[in-house]
């Protein structure tokens, strides 16, 4: 089946919540988070699904006046995971950002996750800098720059 990537939407909270929970174990956002996320942030959330099954989502953060983003989130069901919808709403976010005439953007990805670090530098980001005890649990993350 053919992936569908579109904005998130209100109704879309319960299955983001549970596209979260599986996705990570560690470092995940609440309910009241997302919702904010979603329906009152300054962002940009998109969702890709199959069979109208969310599979996959990307959390960007916009800000007024500045031509800057990050992505806050990317996340893509385990069992989906090795088909190509990470790639495919990373291409979606940077020509969306790009369209809306962002220059930067920037995350932040941790050390020992190969598999996302070969999907950003794939798309165009280049590490800046080591970030030291960037997650809760002490562990250490490259934060990632895309000037587009």
């Amino acid at each position: 089946m053919k992936p569908k990537i579109r904005p998130a939407k209100k109704e879309d909270l319960d299955a983001l919540l549970e596209l979260e929970n599986i996705t990570f174990k560690e470092e995940t956002f609440h309910k009241n988070q997302l919702k904010y996320l979603l329906l009152k942030a300054k962002s940009l959330v998109l969702v890709a699904s199959i069979e109208n099954r969310i599979v996959g989502s990307v959390i960007i953060l916009l800000r007024d006046n500045i031509s800057n983003a990050r992505i806050y989130s990317l996340n893509v069901h385990p069992e989906y995971r090795r088909r190509g919808l990470g790639s495919l709403l990373m291409e979606t976010s940077l020509r969306l950002l790009k369209e809306r005439g962002f220059k930067k953007i920037t995350l932040e990805v941790g050390v020992n996750n190969k598999a996302a670090q070969d999907l950003y530098i794939s798309k165009g980001f280049v590490m800046d800098k080591l970030l030291r005890k960037y997650y809760k649990n002490g562990g250490d993350a490259f934060h990632l720059i895309n000037k587009l």
